[in-house]
């Protein structure tokens, strides 16, 4: 199965969903397809880039409301992502310019530690996230019910469940790499302590909506945001063995090969012994091509894989894999943040609208 994956698209509006939003997902929706929203933030405190959505007051679920709508209309399936960013933000961004929250004191350290625009102005610039504070141990509890709360505010909404942002280096991974966690409390020191927080924020949000309706997603490998583990496949094998036995829609991993984009030609399921060990269906992600994922499934390594960059510039993705039609060319990277309503997002042709081999060239020199 095809998955619409999660990605930040920066088009929200005072933190509320957009009409245009709508567009863009009912775009690449399609019938019993899955798509999984962007990160959307479940506090004030959550947010860690401009013009992101959130899901923690009634305006924002009546936001999002005409959006799950548009999907639904194409009998799409639609999961929100719920997300803290943690220390990946800066006291711009933060309420009473208040240091971000963290597991640790430690600030993202450059390169990884910038933002795509500037946190007040919008414009293409960078700057530095800043020094993080560490949560308290009995602030944790609020954390649990931040999440809680963002998952009834999702059903409510209108989504059909949500997938809790547990990668990435953003909050919970904060705590899970043992590189961004040198707490001294439960939630520090060994690996059950390190994931108690994961498994916490996920065991709440399966109460509050059904675990049926909760996915979560993980990424032992990645090293964005410098949150690196010493040991991310013994960090896999726990995950899994823990997640396993909550019964959740589907566990998302995010692939190794995410940050450099994999080799389409050499990839191989190195993690297939560790993956066949679980009986929740599980997505990957990271790079895949048509072929790779197909692969993936085949030989037992996952159930779904997700595609990100490839929906961007191929809103008809499903289709063009089915009918072995070409694919639009990439879209820039400088529109994947940008705060434009339209270019970059929305204005992609389908597969129906090009039509020769002429027009594919054209188009593809304009973006």
């Amino acid at each position: 199965m095809i998955v619409m994956a999660p990605m930040t698209r920066c088009r929200a509006l005072d933190t509320l969903a957009t009409p245009a939003m709508g567009v863009y997902y009912r775009q690449r929706a399609s019938a019993g397809g899955l798509l999984v929203s962007e990160g959307v933030c479940v506090s004030p405190n959550a947010h860690g880039f401009v013009d992101t959505a959130g899901i923690y007051t009634s305006e924002q679920v009546e936001s999002w409301k005409p959006v799950t709508q548009a999907v639904h209309k194409e009998g799409a399936i639609f999961f929100l992502q719920l997300w803290h960013v943690g220390r990946a933000s800066h006291t711009k961004l933060q309420p009473g310019n208040a240091h971000p929250v963290s597991s640790t004191t430690q600030q993202v350290p450059l390169p990884w530690g910038t933002f795509p625009r500037d946190a007040i102005t919008g414009k293409k610039r960078k700057h530095q996230h800043s020094p993080p504070r560490a949560l308290h141990t009995n602030e944790i509890p609020q954390v649990i019910e931040w999440f809680k709360v963002g998952a009834r505010n999702a059903v409510d909404a209108g989504f059909d469940g949500c997938e809790i942002h547990g990668g990435h280096g953003y909050l919970i991974d904060q705590f899970i790499k043992d590189n961004t966690n040198d707490r001294t409390d439960y939630y520090g020191g060994s690996m059950p302590n390190r994931c108690r927080l994961l498994l916490e924020i996920t065991q709440g949000v399966a109460t509050e909506i059904g675990a049926q309706r909760t996915a979560i997603r993980i990424s032992p490998f990645t090293v964005q945001n410098h949150a690196i583990d010493s040991n991310p496949e013994e960090l896999l094998v726990y995950l899994l063995q823990e997640l396993d036995k909550l019964n959740l829609a589907y566990i998302h991993v995010t692939e190794p090969e995410f940050t450099r984009l994999m080799d389409v030609e050499t990839w191989t399921p190195q993690h297939l012994h560790v993956t066949r060990r679980r009986t929740t269906p599980l997505l990957v992600s990271g790079g895949h091509s048509k072929d790779t994922g197909n692969r993936a499934v085949e030989c037992g390594y996952a159930d779904l894989v997700g595609y990100g960059r490839a929906f961007i510039s191929n809103p008809d993705l499903v289709k063009r894999f089915a009918s072995g039609a070409a694919l639009n060319g990439a879209a820039k990277t400088s529109s994947f943040y940008d705060s434009d309503q339209t270019v970059g997002y929305t204005d992609f042709p389908f597969l129906d609208d090009i039509q020769s081999e002429e027009e594919v060239v054209q188009h593809r020199a304009r973006l």
